[in-house]
């Protein structure tokens, strides 16, 4: 018999034992790759599947809740002057005359005049003090050094008048407290839950301080801002001034 020699062929046609131990390694490493899924016998159409499932679908942007226009927020501040009982028509007449923009405007410029260059603003007893809803803490540390007589010495004040609005708190308190604020602004929004309503409980109710509003409508930025401190100040006239401040800042996402 005829046996053809390819390189590993012994003399009569089998494989020589170095041949066979190669050959036999090579088998044994092809075994193990494919086992341990280092080598992939799957098809193509099978990847090609497999991708095709692996196809997320694109998430679509979230709509933005839509801007409330001017006649929204005056509606809505109609809305809240009926639930806190006001006489509806005189409410309705006094905002839509605009008959109250004028001592609006008379605040800001005021505010003006004082520097204010942003809300909420405050003075103590005429000390500027800081622009934004900071903490209780710092009001606290000013009103007590008031209350002590205990102010650094050189401390800044200025000449505020309280305006036309209702005072909060007893008239005869030792410390005139003065915000400059916006009825749409977030921060002030904030002082009022936060810090403001602390500053009542400690120092208002228990008549050591006097707590005076003044408007300050940052209308660039704040639409309704204008027409907010115009409410407010015909439900005054009704005698629910600070009645219907709290329900405007209580209420703000829902009016603005």
């Amino acid at each position: 018999m005829f046996v053809c020699r390819l390189g590993g062929m012994d003399k009569k046609g089998g494989l020589n034992p170095s041949t066979a131990i190669i050959i036999g390694s090579i088998l044994i490493s092809l075994s193990i790759l494919v086992s341990g899924g280092v080598i992939s016998l799957k098809s193509a159409k099978t990847s090609k599947d497999s991708a095709v499932v692996q196809v997320q679908p694109t998430p679509q942007p979230q709509q933005q809740p839509q801007q409330k226009t001017e006649a929204d927020i005056v509606a809505n501040l109609k809305t809240y002057a009926g639930k806190l009982g006001l006489d509806q028509n005189k409410f309705n007449q006094c905002l839509d005359s605009g008959e109250k923009a004028s001592q609006v405007s008379a605040d800001q410029k005021e505010g003006n005049d004082l520097g204010v260059g942003g809300t909420p603003s405050f003075f103590v007893n005429g000390r500027p003090l800081f622009i934004g809803a900071s903490p209780f803490a710092q009001f606290k540390k000013v009103i007590d050094e008031e209350l002590s007589g205990s102010a650094p010495a050189g401390t800044e004040r200025k000449t505020v008048a309280v305006g036309n609005l209702p005072v909060l708190g007893s008239s005869s308190a030792a410390v005139t407290f003065v915000e400059f604020s916006d009825y749409q602004c977030p921060f002030c929004g904030r002082f009022y839950e936060d810090a403001e309503a602390q500053i009542k409980k400690e120092y208002i109710d228990t008549g050591k301080v006097k707590f005076y509003y003044r408007d300050y409508p940052l209308t660039q930025i704040h639409p309704g801002a204008e027409k907010g401190a115009e409410a407010a100040r015909c439900a005054g006239d009704q005698g629910k001034y600070w009645e219907y401040h709290d329900l405007v800042f209580q209420n703000q996402e829902n009016i603005f």
